[in-house]
């Protein structure tokens, strides 16, 4: 037993622990190493603080350099999956009995992205001056959500910090997980139409206009997509500048719009409704909406503070509205299934399963499986988008390149027609 003992603490003090996203290779650039040392050598030390501050030289243009190269450090994203390798390293380090001040002077070594370093760095340092953990990352409000801290700080007061870590650790993983997959359903059709796009344009800029000398030569009248081809052709030149400074306009107008209260309810609607995707879209929300609930839920945060931090931390404007609206009846004693049971955006089963919950006093072990029934519907619906994608992106590119190729190949066989009868 002394052994054993003496070899936990070992681990505890000295030994390695690494936490691997699903679906990640397992190479060492996507592995964070947990290598916790009771006296990391000073040289260390320095050089990972020189990597992640700024130490002046009196050169001006090295001085600036190194200013612009803080700047972008400090200003660039975390990735999710650094985010939970961090809470669930932060975990097993509290769970072994390590001080938090501590934790997060071997974890600021360990971290692989220069922004998660200064950040860690930066927490140690507000623990250190008196702050409790949730404080310290309310200081890094874009970086961890409400929803995060809330149940930091439930853990906090409840003991069972390590736990909340490291749950937090393995929703990030989920979150990291759907966000991945939606983006993979949609970047292949958005790719195949960006280059159709760009080669329809090229076509009518570069190769119409080369046969434009030869569609003159036919007599009588073109056939009509030739025609229809050859008017836009000549359109796209001659009001080039135009049609540039509209698309400028429209893309700004967009990117304004969308700063917007009003721009960003919009777009969010619309991409629930898009074919095919929409129902996509739904799903990973919902997933999102059933694991922050269970989560919060199981840290004991009131049903009123955990419905406000799941709506501001679900991403869609359209979720947040209809959320806070609830948030609303529920303080006047409206249970929250009866709440959205009249609302499209939350399905029947849904709406249902909380009931459930509600009336068993297991809301949190409830929304859990729904949250993981959602998190397999985007698995199986991401699977089926590929398949339905295929074969429509094949169609529409077909459609596309045969319009053209039919509006240059009808004149040319006319004049081969007419060649053939002289």
């Amino acid at each position: 037993m002394a052994d054993e003992s003496n070899k936990n603490k070992d681990f505890a003090t000295a030994g390695t622990e690494s936490f691997k996203l699903d679906g990640q290779d397992e190479t060492e650039k996507d592995r964070v190493t947990l290598n916790i040392q009771e006296d990391q050598p000073e040289g260390i030390i320095l050089e990972k603080e020189k990597a992640a501050g700024i130490e002046l030289t009196g050169n001006f243009f090295v001085d600036l350099y190194k200013k612009v190269n803080f700047y972008l450090m400090s200003h660039s994203p975390v990735k999710p999956k650094d985010k939970a390798n961090f809470f669930h390293l932060l975990s097993v380090m509290i769970n072994a009995g390590i001080p938090m001040v501590k934790a997060l002077r071997s974890l600021e070594l360990q971290m692989e992205s220069p922004r998660l370093q200064m950040i860690v760095k930066d927490l140690g340092n507000m623990i250190e001056g008196g702050a409790s953990l949730s404080e310290s990352m309310f200081s890094y409000t874009k970086i961890f959500s409400d929803a995060e801290i809330g149940m930091v700080k439930s853990g906090e007061a409840s003991g069972q910090l390590s736990k909340v870590l490291d749950n937090l650790a393995k929703d990030a993983e989920k979150a990291y997980q759907i966000k991945s997959k939606v983006k993979s359903a949609m970047t292949y059709p958005i790719v195949i139409f960006a280059l159709l796009i760009v080669v329809v344009v090229a076509m009518l800029v570069y190769v119409i206009p080369q046969l434009t000398e030869l569609f003159e030569a036919i007599e009588g009248d073109l056939p009509a997509i030739t025609a229809a081809v050859v008017g836009l052709s000549d359109f796209m030149l001659n009001n080039s500048l135009v049609l540039l400074s509209m698309v400028l306009i429209v893309v700004l107008f967009v990117m304004l719009f969308r700063r917007t209260d009003r721009g960003r309810y919009f777009f969010d609607s619309v991409k629930l409704k898009i074919p095919i995707f929409g129902g996509l879209f739904k799903m990973a929300f919902l997933s999102r909406f059933a694991r922050s609930l269970s989560n919060l839920t199981d840290s004991n945060v009131s049903i009123v503070k955990t419905l406000e931090i799941t709506a501001n931390s679900m991403g869609n404007e359209v979720y947040r509205k209809s959320l806070l609206l609830a948030v609303e009846d529920i303080k006047q004693g409206i249970p929250l299934a009866e709440n959205i049971s009249s609302n499209p955006l939350f399905p029947p089963m849904l709406v249902n399963m909380i009931d459930v919950g509600e009336k068993t006093a297991q809301l949190d072990a409830i929304t859990a499986k729904v949250a993981a029934f959602y998190e397999d519907e985007v698995d199986t619906a991401v699977a089926g988008i590929s398949k339905i994608i295929e074969p429509v992106i094949l169609i529409i590119i077909g459609l596309t390149v045969g319009t053209v190729v039919a509006a240059i190949m009808l004149p040319i066989m006319q004049l081969s027609d007419v060649a053939g009868a002289i």
